[in-house]
């Protein structure tokens, strides 16, 4: 799919289109690491809400596109069609064990915010 996208830049313009796409890329990845973050936190302060709902609904969606892409984020091949020579955004700033487990740790800690937040919906 990023086949077109990616003949479409010119190769003059290749290396700064790449550094404005590892910059959303970072800025995508944080994001929902924050939202996930934010919905494991909530969880554990028994603070079930719109805010938990809403980081809940964008880790998800990512965790869609993500699963139905072959675990592998949209933007990894764009990045590599342009000249990155690895186009994860995890490998910018992490270390190699720790992005290889990125999935693993945000789907447990989207599960432990879920398990979470039913119990705290529960007790009210």
């Amino acid at each position: 799919m990023t086949g077109p996208v990616a003949r479409w830049i010119p190769p003059t313009t290749r290396p700064a289109v790449l550094v404005i796409l590892k910059g959303v890329h970072t800025a995508l990845f944080v994001s929902i690491a924050a939202c996930i973050l934010l919905y494991l936190a909530d969880g554990i302060g028994r603070r079930p809400g719109r805010r938990g709902t809403v980081a809940l609904g964008i880790a998800l969606a990512e965790s869609a596109i993500y699963a139905s892409n072959n675990q592998v984020c949209p933007l990894t091949p764009l990045a590599e069609q342009l000249g990155a020579e690895r186009g994860s955004v995890a490998d910018i700033f992490l270390p190699e064990w720790l992005s290889r487990r990125i999935p693993v740790l945000g789907g447990s800690a989207l599960v432990l915010g879920l398990a979470l937040h039913v119990r705290a919906w529960l007790r009210t």
